[in-house]
């Protein structure tokens, strides 16, 4: 029983994963100012995917209106489909996703913001490129840490793309994401870190009834007479005393 439930969810995840450029072709072509229709819409096709992984999901706290900067805790793929479900919001992510087969034409698809860590002016072009989308009511979702931990320690914060909500005159939500699993501090079929294999690492998850995700979703934090180090840092403090 335990095979055929998971070959069902995997069959399911197939399909809407391969359908996912004619999902998001029904809503026209992104821009910077794209419209609440076209976020609920990718909200809903994240939230598709955490369906059919068969994740239960528990907010605490209150999804606000307006535009602000998302910051989390990063321990697995499974974070940006949890927040993209749980938020009317874009990514920004590493350049070399959107040339990986399959995977990069669904971040392509789904209005990710790349960042290419190799060029010379790339945390500055970041920067740029995440003001502009909150300045047009547009929420972006970062992940401080710069990479994923695999739950096990919150790494520093990286400051340098604190700028973009000074810059754009927002404030920062914090989001605390949990795994729990019985005894052990995350579920061990949800950490994934970058010399993981990312396609064994979803079938863990997929093969899995048991998964549980808490979002806190904490108080907006202001930004206003701030530097982006003390920023980076209170963000820091906030989301490691919710963990």
């Amino acid at each position: 029983m335990k095979i055929l439930y998971f070959l069902k969810k995997l069959f399911r995840f197939i399909i809407h994963i391969t359908n996912t450029k004619k999902i998001i072709s029904d809503i026209g072509a992104f821009d910077i100012c794209a419209n609440d229709v076209q976020s609920e819409k990718i909200r809903l096709w994240f939230k598709k995917i955490l369906d059919i992984v068969d994740v239960e999901l528990k907010i605490e706290g209150t999804i606000r209106e307006g535009s602000y900067l998302i910051i989390s805790n990063h321990s697995s793929w499974l974070d940006i489909v949890v927040l993209g479900s749980t938020f009317k919001t874009t990514f920004l992510s590493k350049i070399e996703i959107s040339r990986w087969p399959i995977l990069g034409k669904i971040t392509t698809a789904v209005d990710m913001l790349f960042i290419d860590r190799g060029a010379k002016d790339a945390a500055s072009t970041a920067v740029n490129g995440i003001s502009q989308y909150l300045k047009n009511n547009r929420n972006v979702t970062i992940f401080p840490e710069g990479t994923s931990s695999g739950g096990e320690e919150l790494l520093k914060f990286k400051p340098r793309l604190f700028a973009s909500c000074i810059e754009a005159n927002c404030p920062v939500q914090c989001v605390v994401i949990k795994y729990p699993y019985k005894d052990q501090k995350i579920h061990p079929s949800v950490p994934f870190i970058r010399r993981n294999n990312l396609f064994f690492n979803i079938l863990k998850v997929l093969y899995r009834d048991d998964i549980v995700v808490e979002v806190k979703i904490v108080d907006l934090i202001d930004t206003k007479d701030k530097n982006r180090k003390e920023i980076s840092s209170e963000c820091y403090e906030i989301v490691k005393n919710n963990i």
